[in-house]
C-alpha cells in the first residue's frame, strides 16, 4: 500500500500543470459622451459583448476632449472626424478607419425663431450660431446653403457668419431675435423641433442626401498604422465586438435604453427617436460605409474644407 500511494504521488508530482489562462489583450476606446454611444456600446461595457482575447475598456469624451485626443495615440482606437484622415493623408499619427460610425439620417436642422428668416437664403449677412466650428453637422450645413442656397459659406469671407454659442443659450437668442439662426443636431435639435417659438428652416441632413446621393457621415472610429500593425488581431476582435454590441442594442433596446435613460438624464422617447434620426455603424468597413465616407469627403471638398483626399480602400484597417 505504502508503495502504491508512493507512486501515486509520483506521477502526480510529475503530470504537467494546468496550462494558465491566456492573457487577454486590452484595447482602450474612446467615443463621444453622448447618450446614444453609451447604448451603442452599453454591451461592451456590461459585459454583454466578450472576447477570450480581448479586454476593452471604453471612455467616453466631451467633444472638446475627443477631437484633439486623436492626435496623441493615447487611445488604441477613438471616434474622430472623417476629416480627420483627408486633413493629414500619409502623415503622423496615420490613421486607418476601424469602423463607420455616426452616419446621419435627418438629425441635423437649421433652425431660427419663429419670427426670424423663412429660408435659408435669406441668412445672406446673418448670424448662424453653432456648437463648435469643428463639428461636421457644420460641413453638412455649409454645404446645403451653397450648393442648395447659393451662399458663400466660406468661414473667413463667406456671405454667412458662423459664431460658436452655447448650446444652453441658443433657445432663448433664437426666440428674442438676438442669433438669426442656428445649427442644431441631435438632442439640441429633439428638444426644439416642436416648440411655437422656433421654425425649421431646412433638414439639412436630409437637403444633402439629395444632394451628394448618400448620408453625410459624421464619425468614424480610428486606429493608427502602427497601432494596427502590434495589435492586429486584437482590432479585429473590437471589430467584431462593436458590431455585437450593436445587435445587442438593436435587440434589446429596451432594456438599453431603460438604463441609459436613468443614468444619463434624458428620457427613452429621445433615445427612441435618435436612432430614427441616425445610424450608429459598428464593425467591419463595407462597401455602402466606403460610398458615405468618400461622398463626405467630395462634400468637404467642394466648399473648401480639404484640398484632396485618399483613397478610402487605402485608408481602412484590414485584418
Amino acid at each position: 500500500m505504502k508503495v502504491l500511494i508512493a507512486l501515486t504521488l509520483l506521477v502526480a508530482a510529475c503530470a504537467p500543470a494546468p496550462a494558465a489562462p491566456a492573457q487577454k489583450t486590452a484595447l482602450e476606446v474612446a467615443y463621444a459622451d453622448d447618450p446614444s454611444r453609451h447604448a451603442l456600446l452599453w454591451a461592451i461595457v456590461n459585459g454583454k459583448a466578450t472576447s477570450p482575447t480581448v479586454d476593452v475598456k471604453v471612455s467616453f469624451l466631451p467633444l472638446a476632449q475627443i477631437i484633439p485626443a486623436a492626435n496623441t495615440k493615447q487611445y488604441d482606437a477613438l471616434e474622430a472626424s472623417p476629416l480627420a484622415l483627408p486633413r493629414a493623408p500619409g502623415a503622423e499619427p496615420g490613421f486607418l478607419i476601424l469602423s463607420n460610425g455616426l452616419v446621419n439620417i435627418s438629425s441635423t436642422a437649421l433652425m431660427t425663431g419663429k419670427d426670424g428668416p423663412s429660408s435659408p437664403a435669406q441668412l445672406k449677412g446673418k448670424t448662424v450660431g453653432l456648437a463648435s466650428l469643428g463639428g461636421t453637422f457644420v460641413l453638412e450645413t455649409r454645404y446645403v446653403l451653397q450648393k442648395a442656397h447659393g451662399l458663400n459659406t466660406d468661414l473667413r469671407t463667406g456671405e454667412v457668419k458662423f459664431s460658436e454659442t452655447p448650446v444652453e443659450a441658443t433657445a432663448t437668442l433664437l426666440k428674442d431675435n438676438k442669433l438669426d439662426a442656428a445649427i442644431l443636431a441631435q438632442l439640441a435639435y429633439y428638444r426644439l423641433r416642436s416648440s411655437p417659438d422656433h421654425k425649421l428652416l431646412a433638414n439639412v441632413t436630409e437637403e444633402f442626401t439629395r444632394l451628394s446621393g448618400h448620408r453625410p457621415v459624421n464619425s468614424v472610429v480610428v486606429t493608427y498604422r502602427d497601432k494596427a500593425d502590434a495589435k492586429k488581431a486584437a482590432l479585429a476582435e473590437l471589430q467584431k465586438m462593436l458590431a455585437s454590441s450593436r445587435a445587442y442594442l438593436l435587440a434589446n433596446k429596451a432594456e438599453v435604453f431603460k438604463d441609459v435613460a436613468a443614468k444619463r438624464g434624458v428620457d427613452q422617447a429621445f433615445l427612441e427617436w435618435i436612432f430614427s434620426v441616425l445610424d450608429l455603424a459598428a464593425g467591419p468597413v463595407t462597401d455602402q460605409d466606403m460610398a458615405q465616407i468618400t461622398a463626405t469627403w467630395e462634400a468637404a471638398k467642394s466648399i473648401g474644407d480639404i484640398q484632396s483626399y485618399p483613397a478610402v480602400k487605402d485608408v481602412v484597417f484590414r485584418p
